[in-house]
């Protein structure tokens, strides 16, 4: 027997099937805190030029 699934169901199962899963390498840098530190301090590095640049 098997299941019915109404057209809003079956849209919703084909959108879950093209997500990526991410690898070894990204999950390690998304939790690793120097990493993140890192970032940190480069957007607001960025963050300051652009501010910077738009008051001269």
């Amino acid at each position: 027997m098997t299941p019915e699934y109404t057209p809003f169901d079956q849209g919703r199962r084909a959108q879950g099937s093209f997500a990526t899963k991410p690898t070894d390498f990204t999950k390690a840098l998304r939790t690793n805190l120097l990493w993140q530190l890192v970032r940190f301090v480069m957007i607001n590095l960025k963050m300051i030029r652009v501010i910077r640049k738009s008051h001269h």
